[in-house]
């Protein structure tokens, strides 16, 4: 008798396994889902798109959109600067790890992800962009808003008028109230000898610009996070480029506004930035011992409620470094100027340089937040176009 058990066993006792085309995950509750689906990195849900129509559908339902761009990581958008236009990309770049040891990379091309080739970045929200492209000095030619992830995007009209107008500077943002989106337009206009600011607001969807009253000065915006209490802000400067207040226009109400500056600061070396949903401020201060100072604004719009946050001193740069996001791990990235990232520790107060991109020439880099906010929502009534089908680039 054999008493080997693997021996007795019959071949008709061998559990057989078919393959089966039935998805476990079809089983799940729709918005569980997408609820998973919501947590992946930015290629991954790309490729999720193309798995199948369901999911596609899931990833294209405005419950998605929100709960990703809710929980979507503040990335850099990095832009490089060349004479050539060829040589100009836009890249995304996202930290996935501790110490940037896990970086995750999207290059942006014209054709697929973006409308033109030669623009300027003006402002983002939300994941969407409004790029402009001009043709001669500052008067400009074309004003997009887009979406780089999905390849949409749309051409705003430009007003009549526009060789008349100076320092022209557009911003996009958002009403939560009446969930639309707008792109603010400031610029001067010469009256006699003297330059007043002027203010239009455009409402996507409807195809009309409106003139606001009481415009400010100087909006210029870009080069971080701006959008705070559903206002945008900037720095105001006077005639001697000193930084004297913040401004702000607010996509509700449609009124700009002024908010002080902290009581101690330097009037030229300043920026500002967001801090876990607080405005703040950055002065670098150079004295005898050079120091860098970031404040925010712990109540919204109560100038008594400037707080120091964090004093580096010393930092060993001797030319102002912009902050650009602040991660969870106690982790401040910073640009100085158009060159690197400067990545500052508070808990170790060690800064050094790093390079989580490769770029070639001088670039400059901006806080975005990747979104599936598809202007098919948005843009209902304006002519949507798409790039082609978007291709993720390694």
């Amino acid at each position: 008798m054999d008493d080997n058990p693997w021996r007795r066993k019959s071949s008709s006792q061998t559990p057989i396994v078919t393959a089966s085309s039935e998805c476990l995950m079809d089983k799940l509750p729709s918005c569980l889902i997408m609820d998973i689906l919501s947590r992946l990195p930015i290629k991954t849900i790309l490729n999720c798109r193309r798995v199948c129509k369901t999911w596609l559908h899931f990833i294209s339902e405005s419950f998605f959109t929100e709960l990703h761009l809710e929980r979507s990581p503040t990335s850099l958008l990095i832009k490089t600067i060349s004479n050539n236009p060829e040589s100009r990309n836009l890249q995304l770049v996202q930290i996935t790890g501790l110490r940037f040891r896990a970086v995750e990379e999207m290059k942006f091309v014209p054709g697929t992800n973006l409308p033109c080739n030669d623009f300027l970045i003006e402002h983002s929200c939300n994941g969407l962009l409004c790029l402009s492209k001009t043709f001669q000095f500052d008067f400009h030619e074309d004003i997009y808003v887009c979406n780089p992830i999905l390849g949409e995007y749309i051409s705003i009209p430009l007003a009549a008028g526009q060789e008349t107008r100076h320092q022209s500077n557009f911003a996009l943002g958002y009403s939560a109230i009446t969930r639309e989106y707008k792109v603010l337009h400031t610029f001067c206009s010469k009256t006699g000898s003297d330059f007043q600011p002027e203010a239009q607001i455009y409402t996507i969807a409807t195809g009309k610009w409106r003139s606001i009253h009481k415009a400010l000065r100087n909006l210029d915006i870009f080069m971080f996070d701006s959008f705070v209490g559903g206002s945008i802000h900037w720095e105001l400067r006077d005639e001697g480029n000193c930084v004297n207040s913040i401004g702000s226009f607010n996509f509700e109400n449609e009124q700009f506004s002024q908010f002080s500056l902290p009581p101690r600061y330097n009037e030229e070396l300043v920026t500002l930035t967001v801090f876990e949903g607080c405005l703040g401020v950055s002065f670098f201060i150079t004295c005898l011992q050079p120091q860098y100072e970031i404040w925010v604004m712990k109540e919204y719009g109560k100038k008594e409620s400037w707080t120091k946050l964090i004093t580096v001193e010393n930092p060993g740069f001797g030319e102002l470094c912009e902050p650009l996001i602040f991660l969870n791990s106690g982790l401040i990235l910073m640009m100085h100027y158009r060159e690197y990232v400067v990545c500052y520790d508070t808990r170790t107060k060690f800064m050094e340089a790093i390079r989580i991109w490769q770029a070639q020439g001088n670039s400059y880099a901006m806080p975005y937040k990747p979104s599936f906010v598809s202007l098919k929502d948005v843009a209902k009534g304006e002519q949507l176009k798409m790039s082609r089908s978007c291709v993720i680039h390694p």
